[in-house]
Formats: C-alpha cells, structure tokens, sequence
C-alpha cells in the first residue's frame, strides 16, 4: 500500500479515536458534576454514580446512582437545554419505605398465599405514621375476593394503618374485578363490600 492511501486510512482514524475520546472526557466530566451535586445537597449520604449515557429522545445526560448508606437505587438526568441537573433521591427512597412496611404487614398474616403483590404509596416524603394515600392488592386466581378483602381491611386496622383508598384486583376467568374502597371500609357486611366490586375488563 502506498503512502497516499495509508495517510487516507490513518487521518479519519485518528480523527475518530480523538472524537471518541473527547466524548468519554465529557461524560467523565457530567458524572463529576452529578458527583459534586449529590454530595452538596445530601453531604450525610454515600453515593455510587454509574457511567453517564446519552438520551437524545428526551434531550438530556442520565445515569443511576446508587446510595451506599439505605441502598437507594435512583436516576439522575442534566437537560442538554436548561444544563439543569434533576434527580429523585428523596421520592424513590420514601417509595421503597412505604413499600416496604406494607409488604411486612401482610407477609406477617394469614392471607398472604392469597397475594400475589402488595404496594403503597402517599403524597409526602414516608412518615412512618401509618397513613396511605393508596394501598394496591393483587389477588391470586383462586382467593375469594370478598373474604380476603374483609380480612385485609381489618390487618389494617389492627396494625393502625390508615388508606384514603384500598383496591383489590383480581384476574378470574379471564375478566379483571377491582373493589375500590378504604381502610374505613372494614365494618362494611360482605354483601355491601360485593356492591363495590366493578369488572374492569
């Protein structure tokens, strides 16, 4: 190969390579400023940030952090635009909390094997005051609505947490039903709870 074709290869090559790594450097450069501001607005907290990626649908550098100290695992975004940095520490962190003390309450009762998934969440950052916004069960196939939702109620009661809404939903015979009712709910007879049963598919 002659020396004119070897510089044609070289010279977009090395043109290339320099791009690639100017673009590492950058990226290098959005995570130290993700690093520098975790650890301004949360100084108490350890942080492990990944390797930043770029998302041109939404216009903006993001990755996942993942706090050392509670095992937090949430994304962080800068706008290519605004150069705005946004995060959701706290709500992701106070997600879980809720989360995780109402699967305790109901991995502790006797309707647990009729439960495929429990979740909950509020509007505030978690309280642990016992008060919901909203609590979601997902019923197995083969459990009685009615009964299971009646005893969940009164779990709830027992154990002082307090739901603006309850919903049950359950897959049976190829249609989905879903009770939308409240933790108030708990004295209502059997045939009263029936009533706020709706097929939703």
């Amino acid at each position: 190969m002659d020396m004119g074709k070897k510089r044609k290869i070289i010279i977009p090559a090395a043109v290339g390579l320099g791009l690639l790594i100017a673009g590492f450097a950058y990226l290098m450069q959005i995570r130290g400023e993700f690093k520098d501001y975790l650890s301004e607005k949360y100084p108490e907290q350890t942080f492990q940030v990944g390797f930043v990626k770029i998302d041109p649908i939404y216009g903006s550098y993001f990755t996942t952090v993942s706090c050392l100290d509670d095992d937090v695992s949430f994304p962080i975004r800068k706008s290519f635009r605004t150069e705005s940095i946004n995060e959701s520490y706290l709500q992701t962190k106070s997600h879980n909390q809720y989360n995780a003390y109402i699967k305790e309450v109901f991995n502790e009762s006797g309707i647990k094997n009729h439960i495929i998934s429990v979740t909950g969440g509020g509007k505030d950052h978690y309280q642990n005051d016992g008060h919901y916004d909203q609590i979601n069960l997902y019923l197995t196939e083969e459990a009685d609505l009615i009964s299971v939702t009646k005893t969940a109620l009164n779990l709830l009661r027992e154990k002082g947490v307090q739901a603006d809404t309850v919903i049950p939903t359950q897959e049976k015979d190829g249609h989905v039903y879903e009770l939308y009712g409240s933790t108030a709910d708990y004295a209502l007879t059997e045939a009263q709870l029936r009533e706020k049963i709706r097929k939703i598919k």
